[in-house]
């Protein structure tokens, strides 16, 4: 049980500890299902705010579709000015023309901030199975030697 309990510890931090950022592409060259963020212009949010609200600058989503003139999304979330907050969305669809288009970013596993994250979660892992350890019994501080003789 204890082997089975550290493989499915060995696998968590890289499930959980994925960073990711997003880097400026080209639209034309992805492939559906591609994670992406679209920064509008200021035609788009006009013409995005009847079908998702108003001040939208910028819209994430899965690619479902993309040619020379358009792209559609599912939506997963839309970012509207002046607000902190995202609203979440799930997976509607909606096609962007290029002149509603400013940038389109698509989103990366950044490495380097995983394998820090990872190693975070590892040594915290580490640290539980320790402490668990030491509490049932199972592990003892001590460094061995001979016990004490009986009277």
């Amino acid at each position: 049980m204890a082997k089975s309990l550290l493989r499915s510890l060995a696998v968590l931090p890289l499930t959980l500890a994925g960073c990711y950022h997003y880097v400026p592409t080209d639209h034309t060259q992805l492939t559906p299902a591609t994670p992406i963020s679209v920064e509008l212009t200021t035609r788009g949010t006009v013409n995005v705010a009847s079908k998702i609200g108003e001040n939208v600058v910028a819209v994430d989503g899965n690619l479902t579709e993309a040619n020379g003139s358009s792209l559609t999304l599912a939506l997963q979330a839309v970012h509207r000015r002046g607000e902190s907050a995202v609203s979440t969305w799930s997976g509607e669809s909606i096609t962007l023309t290029t002149d509603e288009i400013d940038q389109v970013k698509r989103r990366e596993l950044s490495r380097g901030r995983t394998a820090v994250a990872s190693a975070a979660v590892i040594a915290a892992s580490v640290g539980v199975i320790v402490a668990i350890a030491k509490a049932t019994g199972s592990a003892s501080g001590g460094g061995g030697g001979t016990p004490p003789p009986n009277p």
